[in-house]
């Protein structure tokens, strides 16, 4: 039950012929998670948890152990840049199952909320892409910068502090950072010893999987502390600060010269690097007043973000071809690459979504064309 009640606990404990001392135990700890969160469910062992998830205790006993083979389905995505990919690693379907229970039921409650400057991964009417594009309406000057490998950068030890801070026992944090965690294959030196746990040793030092349920939550977590140091730092100097997942934005109505932002950089780069992030330098940008000011591909330059020409002629390349008569479905598809009819129709039917959530006067029109299209 997720529901915790110490005096139903008590009844059904003594019902089973546990002792006072254990049950004693047991109220204490999870006293501690409450603590933290009345909303937390209380899980006290492993075993307990697969109790709650009805899941084997063996799997989850063998994933916490680095034991279970063929965990993560591990595939690669070609990025925007064709010549760069992005590997994502999709949990086995008991795996996934643990994960999704962990996401919906510990990382949905007040205690894992990100830093309010974070605005990604996280069900808050105040979050997402558009309010952390709002942040930056109006500047004058912008800097964005981007965390090569963010999840990858993210480790074993930071995701079990997570779960320690969240008021759960050392062994079972253990345990849980392992089970949200996946092993590369390089080895790690800071992991020589097995922590007193029989069976627990392991080479390699798991990070955060880019396809896992529970990553994007982690990550957030994870970085808190960071958001807090790069927030201060921003208001330090008149910058507001925003971190959509790895992309991070300042920005300033004031006037100032292009040192003074360089110098900003200078010291963001090294909070970064001290949290044991690496910025991706190829993709800082600085833009000045009269460049255009992107944040999330948002135009920023105005009191609102609004969509940029480029979405907007994209769109409506792909909604004239679709409905021409020289063009049609089948050669549209061909011409731009797509693997099949529905990938291409699924991926404009994004795009819409994303139109829609900007500017609602410019989607209806889209949506009245593309309701029109033959498929």
């Amino acid at each position: 039950m997720l529901s915790w009640n110490p005096q139903q606990f008590t009844r059904e404990a003594k019902k089973e012929g546990c002792s006072q001392p254990l049950i004693n135990a047991a109220i204490q700890t999870a006293s501690l998670i409450k603590k933290v969160d009345i909303g937390l469910p209380v899980i006290f062992t492993l075993s307990h948890l697969a109790q709650i998830t009805d899941t084997p205790l063996v799997k989850l006993g063998a994933y916490s152990r680095r034991t279970s083979k063929n965990s993560y389905r591990v595939f690669r995505l070609k990025k925007a840049d064709r010549r760069k990919f992005r590997v994502i690693c999709v949990p086995e379907p008991t795996l996934m199952h643990v994960q999704r229970w962990l996401a919906q039921n510990v990382f949905q409650t007040r205690a894992a909320a990100p830093h309010q400057a974070s605005y990604a991964y996280y069900s808050d009417p105040r979050r997402g892409l558009l309010n952390a594009a709002k942040q930056h309406a109006g500047c004058l000057w912008l800097i964005k910068m981007d965390i090569q490998n963010f999840f990858g950068s993210i480790m074993e030890p930071q995701v079990y502090k997570v779960f320690r801070d969240l008021g759960y026992g050392a062994l079972l944090s253990f345990q849980l950072a392992r089970i949200c965690t996946y092993v590369g294959d390089k080895p790690s030196p800071r992991r020589k010893k097995s922590y007193g746990i029989p069976n627990s040793y392991c080479e390699n030092l798991g990070y955060l999987p880019q396809g896992a349920p529970t990553s994007p939550a982690l990550a957030n977590l994870t970085t808190r502390l960071l958001d807090s140091e790069l927030e201060k730092l921003a208001q330090e100097n008149g910058w507001r600060y925003s971190r959509y997942a790895d992309d991070i934005a300042f920005s300033t109505t004031q006037t100032i010269n292009r040192e003074v932002a360089k110098s900003l950089v200078f010291l963001v780069r090294e909070k970064l690097i001290n949290f044991g992030f690496t910025p991706n330098d190829t993709k800082t940008v600085i833009s000045p007043p009269g460049a255009r000011r992107i944040v999330l591909g948002l135009l920023v330059d105005g009191p609102y973000p609004r969509l940029t020409n480029d979405f907007r002629n994209n769109l409506d390349t792909h909604l004239y071809a679709l409905l021409s008569k020289k063009i049609g479905v089948k050669k549209h598809q061909e011409k731009r690459g797509f693997d099949s009819v529905t990938g291409m129709r699924r991926h404009i039917m994004g795009l819409l979504a994303h139109a829609h959530s900007i500017d609602r006067e410019y989607s209806r029109k889209c949506y009245e064309k593309f309701n029109k299209i033959i498929w």
